[in-house]
């Protein structure tokens, strides 16, 4: 049965709130927003000591910088509207914040057991949850057409070809730099919590028109 397509809600008021919550962060100064970070953001000895499990998901409405915010909200757009007609509003709201909560706890695990020094270094962003709605929509909609660049010249190629090669590419920085800047492997525990969910809800998921 196809339904018509619903506006997607949860996608719009989660862009909103990021780019309110970002621009509150503006204006603070350095210790501010640090002591913010450290309050709200995912210190990895502290989730796997219990402490502090209100990060896992409060951290994913910081951003360190516009690039951050732009790129996610950007694929959020791009990504979650559909996926949220297949899905409806509640069962995509559990897709994005349990891809974000996953990758932040396999994100943390990763970090305290391998790189114990790092441990309290807290990390922030809605990459987690961005990766998990895109690995959603390469299973929903494998055979969309996305624009990826080689340079400055743009390429067509399905969405399950571009969005699991960006995969593959995190998963690859994930070993080569573990300890850069970006959490690679919260980026990883995101895909992969998406693909599961997906695979568990697709057969239930509902079609829809264009109204």
């Amino acid at each position: 049965m196809y339904y018509a397509r619903e506006r997607p809600k949860v996608v719009y008021a989660l862009i909103i709130v990021n780019l309110v919550v970002f621009v509150y962060t503006l204006p603070l100064s350095r210790r501010e927003m640090a002591r913010l970070v450290y309050t709200f953001g995912v210190v990895p000895a502290y989730v796997m000591d219990g402490v502090g499990l209100h990060s896992l998901i409060t951290s994913m409405f910081l951003h360190a910088d516009f690039f951050h915010i732009f790129f996610n909200m950007y694929a959020l757009f791009l990504l979650g509207r559909d996926c949220e007609a297949a899905y409806g509003s509640k069962r995509f709201a559990l897709l994005y914040f349990l891809s974000g909560i996953i990758a932040g706890l396999l994100h943390s695990a990763y970090v305290c057991t391998l790189f114990p020094e790092d441990a309290y270094r807290p990390a922030i962003g809605a990459s987690g949850a961005i990766f998990g709605v895109m690995a959603s929509y390469a299973i929903l909609f494998p055979f969309r057409r996305l624009f990826v660049f080689f340079g400055l010249i743009p390429v067509a190629a399905p969405a399950i070809v571009v969005i699991f090669g960006l995969a593959l590419i995190q998963l690859l920085y994930a070993v080569a730099a573990p300890l850069g800047t970006i959490a690679y492997v919260a980026h990883v525990g995101g895909f992969i919590a998406g693909l599961l969910i997906t695979l568990v809800y697709k057969a239930g998921l509902r079609r829809y028109y264009y109204i």
